[in-house]
């Protein structure tokens, strides 16, 4: 039991340090990206992000033409995905560049929402349930 623990114990002194260091870099990170648009951020950590988890960059086809993309054929493709999205999120906060707009909602839509929370909030795991329930509702 006691060796587990010091197992444990050695772990999470080890999850703690990379955290430390990732906070430390992300910080770094933000400054470097001061003032840079979201997808020039986005194309100059790809090839790092890329490397990294031994995803190759590919040429987009689609809504992505004319940029490179993660090979989704890749092994680690989905490793790489997300740590493209957490990094974006890290470094420039929101979808646009930090600074979140503010939209004008419809009396109407904002019922229906107050009325879907409303809802799932009887329910485990409420945000996500309503998330992916509208997600549902736009791909019909």
């Amino acid at each position: 039991m006691s060796n587990s623990i010091n197992k444990l114990q050695a772990a999470v002194t080890k999850a703690l340090a990379s955290a430390k260091a990732y906070g430390e870099a992300v910080a770094l990170a933000v400054k470097a990206a001061e003032g840079m648009p979201r997808d020039a951020v986005r194309v100059a950590i790809m090839p790092t992000i890329g490397e990294f988890y031994s995803v190759p960059l590919v040429e987009g086809s689609g809504k992505a033409e004319g940029s490179k993309v993660f090979d989704n054929e890749a092994k680690s493709y989905e490793a790489a995905r997300k740590a493209l999205q957490r990094l974006l999120k890290d470094i420039l906060g929101t979808e646009s560049n930090g600074h979140q707009e503010e939209l004008e909602i419809p009396e109407e839509i904002l019922k229906a929402a107050e009325r879907l929370a409303k809802l799932c909030n009887e329910y485990k795991g409420a945000r996500k349930l309503a998330s992916t329930a509208v997600a549902q509702a736009f791909a019909k």
